[in-house]
């Protein structure tokens, strides 16, 4: 099988388990938020409600909502007299998140730890093997080793009973996805990443917090280190 067909089963895979978009509302602000996230629309590009209800064929109350939802989170600004734009890239609310994030998925982690489950071990297991899978060779998917990142962090809360708690995590993660998306492409960030998760995954299935709770927090501090030198790489998407 090639590698491009395999990304495309991985694709099917997280869309058949994933929460799909029921509303137009939401279709626009999912897919928005995918775009911003993705810099596809980059810090500073303006956004016209015309032209979305037109890019999206709907209506002018599912683009005013998604963008109210956009709003919400820090993503865009809506400017009365000149228009809406997406917003720069916010290092003290990456901070700020930072720092929920860390205590959540320690929690997380710490519990999971207590009482190992075998059936969660190896679906986690089976997301590091996709993500090992679609990030090699030429059909390179960033997008979509972003999106089984995201699938593994869920499973665990969701595994802790805690699901409504990575949503509110998800809800305040669009600057620091922002970051994740520049610092992907670096040479060994992905190596990184597939590493820590093994080894989150090596505490849990040992019963060992510590372990779980350390590599949690290594594998959670590898961006934010980093923030400053990307900065200095891509200073006009960034809050001055």
């Amino acid at each position: 099988m090639s590698q491009n067909s395999n990304n495309f089963l991985i694709k099917n895979y997280l869309e058949s388990v994933g929460d799909k978009p029921r509303t137009a509302v939401e279709k626009v602000y999912e897919d928005l938020l995918r775009r911003i996230i993705n810099l596809e629309l980059p810090p500073g590009k303006a956004l016209t409600r015309g032209d979305l209800c037109k890019e999206y064929q709907v209506s002018q109350t599912p683009v005013r909502e998604a963008l109210l939802r956009l709003e919400q989170i820090g993503l865009i600004k809506v400017k009365p007299q000149s228009g809406t734009e997406i917003t720069s890239i916010d290092i003290e609310q990456i901070e700020q998140n930072h720092f929920l994030r860390e205590a959540l998925e320690f929690e997380v982690v710490r519990r999971l730890a207590l009482k190992p489950n075998k059936e969660l071990i190896k679906h986690l297991r089976s997301i590091v093997d996709m993500q090992e899978q679609v990030s090699t060779g030429d059909s390179m998917d960033l997008m979509l080793f972003a999106k089984l990142d995201e699938f593994f962090h869920r499973s665990m809360f969701e595994a802790a009973g805690q699901i409504k708690l990575h949503e509110l995590v998800r809800s305040r993660s669009g600057h620091m996805d922002r970051i994740r998306r520049l610092h992907l492409p670096h040479e060994g960030k992905i190596r990184a990443i597939l590493e820590s998760h093994r080894k989150i995954i090596d505490g849990i299935e040992a019963n060992d917090i510590t372990e779980a709770v350390n590599s949690m927090r290594e594998h959670l501090s590898g961006t934010l280190t980093r923030v400053q030198s990307l900065k200095d790489e891509f200073p006009d998407y960034f809050l001055h």
